[in-house]
């Protein structure tokens, strides 16, 4: 696969054919997938080109995402872009992918199995472009790419809506926020769970709350698996499913009256 500089490369109308135009922010899978052009290219005689993808298909979903799709185009000389789009649930389950991954950044291009990726976020969809050859000095090029990603449909909710509760006083808090989906205090969790670290400038400790309300029998599950746990009487940890279904817990190296005074603190800031 080689990408040729010479195809010219432009922010244009994209075309996404989905079934409910009524949903603000529909799922891929109502895509006409063979209809969303990549962009456009200029031939030496003055003739434009929608590229439009030869091949598409959904596989098993990466990064804990609900589905993907992957598109293929064919490029001038034989390059093919691969553009795969993994769409998330929802917007924070999309941005957890970057904050569990340390070294990912929408703005960077990585060299990953032999081929260059650069990874973009747009609403509750992560789309990963693959290549050969870098393109981080083809400024035609990643417009293109942008302009793909922001044609799609994406929710108007405000992903850090489910973060405004992490604010204590007297404490620094990490900039980023984790998101854990699969497991929590080491045990296995039906539900997500936000978790920030935050430390006095001596003592440091973790608060997290569940993203959106957590049924009594998902509790009733992850309390069960808890109850197994070697730690689960680990004075070092408060947790508790709040009357409105939200879930919240403070652990860390703290005396339990301290402890108790975050959970405290914690709790009247997640019941707002």
């Amino acid at each position: 696969m080689q990408f040729m500089s010479g195809i010219k490369l432009l922010p244009l109308a994209f075309i996404a054919i989905f079934s409910a135009c009524a949903v603000e922010d529909p799922s891929i899978a109502e895509f006409n997938l063979q209809k969303i052009h990549l962009a456009k290219r200029e031939h030496a005689s003055g003739s434009e080109e929608l590229i439009f993808p030869f091949e598409t298909n959904f596989s098993k979903p990466e990064h804990h995402a609900d589905k993907q799709a992957n598109l293929f185009y064919a490029m001038k000389n034989g390059d093919t872009i691969k553009v795969s789009i993994c769409e998330f649930e929802n917007v924070v389950l999309a941005k957890a992918f970057f904050y569990n991954s340390d070294s990912i950044s929408e703005k960077s291009e990585y060299l990953i199995d032999g081929e260059h990726k650069r990874f973009l976020i747009w609403g509750r969809r992560v789309f990963i472009f693959s290549y050969t050859f870098s393109i981080s000095e083809n400024s035609a090029f990643l417009d293109s790419l942008v302009f793909f990603t922001k044609r799609f449909p994406a929710s108007a909710a405000d992903a850090d809506m489910g973060f405004q509760s992490f604010s204590l006083k007297n404490s620094h808090a990490d900039n980023d926020i984790s998101v854990q989906r699969e497991y929590f205090l080491g045990v296995e969790v039906p539900f997500s769970m936000l978790v920030r670290r935050y430390d006095d400038g001596v003592f440091s400790w973790f608060c997290a709350r569940s993203f959106g309300k957590v049924s009594e029998k998902d509790w009733g599950t992850f309390e069960a698996e808890r109850k197994k746990n070697f730690y689960y009487a680990d004075s070092t940890v408060l947790i508790n499913r709040l009357q409105n279904g939200i879930v919240v817990a403070v652990y860390g190296d703290l005396t339990k009256e301290r402890m108790l005074n975050i959970f405290t603190e914690f709790t009247k800031l997640v019941k707002q």
